[in-house]
């Protein structure tokens, strides 16, 4: 086999067999996703405008990098990955101005769940440090995921492992809007099973993934510490709601008094 064609196989060799094709329904599943509360009016403050336009950066990264391995484009895929390296910090220090903008906005009076959603006698603190458990979850993902892509960079099974893990960090909040929108169009009640939806099939794509990694005798280290992150995640945001010491913690991180 040539180096050539040695490259272009590394993608279906390392991820499962049309990964690429899948991740462009990250494209129409952000946009009908976001479509109600953003793209169809284009109102927003503007931290969340800079938010949505690094977004959007994102997704066209996370897309066209397995695809440029897969042409041969390697000098590109390696121009791209550099660019992230100032456009991830910049979506990390952004969202979190976009964290303290939602936590700002709770405290402040803002209603974003109805009264029988919190527990008997929560306070402003408290419904406000609830709403951003899910965005801290994402964030932290997102951090964990790409940092250890680049720390393992020149290792191809565990850096393509991880980098698809932090691509699919778009999947959440999107893919979890646009079940909620189903749910109402349809008058269904957005139950445990939709508000999962997102968390169980990230979990089922990298237990397949074990299993393909593992019949084909590749290491399965990177897709394990993909599925105890994921875990370690999904059990915050069912654990930190409502919880004195993240009630403390997101006021010392995002209250302005």
């Amino acid at each position: 086999m040539s180096k050539q064609k040695a490259r272009q196989g590394i993608i279906d060799k390392v991820l499962l067999p049309n990964t690429t094709w899948v991740l462009l329904l990250l494209i129409p599943i952000t946009f009908f996703g976001f479509y109600p509360s953003y793209y169809s009016t284009f109102k927003a403050p503007f931290i969340i405008h800079i938010h949505g336009a690094l977004m959007v950066l994102w997704l066209a990264t996370a897309i066209i990098q397995p695809w440029l391995i897969k042409a041969n484009k390697i000098e590109w895929h390696k121009r791209i990955g550099r660019f992230s390296y100032a456009l991830v910090p910049a979506i990390l220090l952004v969202g979190y101005f976009v964290l303290r903008h939602g936590y700002m906005r709770v405290l402040g009076g803002n209603v974003v769940a109805p009264a029988e959603y919190y527990p008997e006698g929560a306070d402003a603190m408290t419904k406000a440090a609830d709403f951003v458990v899910i965005g801290s979850v994402y964030f932290i993902w997102l951090l964990v995921y790409y940092v250890l892509g680049i720390v393992f960079r020149k290792k191809t099974y565990a850096h393509a492992i991880f980098m698809l893990a932090a691509a699919l960090t778009i999947l959440g909040p999107a893919g979890d809007r646009l079940i909620g929108h189903i749910c109402d169009a349809l008058g269904w009640k957005f139950n445990a099973v939709a508000e999962n939806f997102t968390y169980g099939f990230v979990f089922l794509m990298f237990s397949a993934l074990l299993i393909f990694h593992h019949t084909r005798k590749l290491p399965l280290w990177p897709t394990i510490t993909v599925l105890a992150v994921h875990l370690a995640g999904v059990t915050l945001y069912y654990t930190l709601p409502f919880h004195p010491v993240w009630d403390r913690l997101t006021a010392l991180l995002f209250s302005s008094t």
